[in-house]
């Protein structure tokens, strides 16, 4: 079942020797959420600032793009590597929801550097400066977890295509183009 920003964390299959590097990234990403997102009953009194519910969008949006990488794996793992239309249509939600996360971030970055702007001129803040640290890291947890996130949608193509990157680029280690480019005779 889909469990999207309902907070519950899906649970994973047991991870193959060549799934233990997106095993320690999930395993990562999970950790930087629960510094994200620290417990409700911690701060029911800013449920009315703009920040926080910025905060938690964003924390909504981390959890949907974990929840549409773990699905699309499954799939392509049930599928046997292909994952038809459905494969397409996931990492196409996935990367559409990259860029809405991403625009929660500069917002929380702006919204960061105006209070700070105004703390910085003496005007009266509302944020002590304890808040003002915490909502700076805030913004960089925030900023790790789209890292992460990107690096979860990217490892996907990158072990899909293996080494074709380095093909193109002449920075692989064999292939027909690397070979012509070494001789320097162009193929003939």
């Amino acid at each position: 079942g889909e469990l999207w920003g309902s907070g519950v964390a899906m649970p994973r299959k047991a991870l193959g020797k060549r799934d233990n590097d997106l095993g320690g990234l999930i395993g990562r990403l999970e950790g930087l959420q629960e510094e994200l997102n620290p417990n409700k009953s911690q701060e029911p009194e800013e449920e009315t600032d703009s920040f926080s519910k910025l905060r938690k969008l964003a924390a909504r949006q981390v959890n949907e793009i974990r929840a549409m990488i773990t699905e699309r794996e499954e799939l392509l793992e049930a599928s046997a590597g292909s994952g038809g239309r459905q494969s397409v249509i996931l990492s196409s939600k996935i990367r559409e929801t990259i860029r809405g996360v991403q625009g929660t971030h500069r917002e929380m970055q702006d919204m960061l550097a105006l209070e700070q702007q105004q703390a910085s001129k003496g005007k009266s803040s509302l944020l002590s400066e304890d808040d003002m640290e915490q909502r700076v890291a805030t913004v960089e947890l925030t900023g790790k977890h789209i890292v992460e996130c990107e690096a979860l949608e990217k490892r996907r193509y990158q072990s899909r295509s293996g080494n074709r990157q380095g093909l193109i680029t002449g920075k692989a280690g064999g292939g027909p183009m690397s070979e012509i480019r070494r001789s320097g005779n162009g193929g003939g």
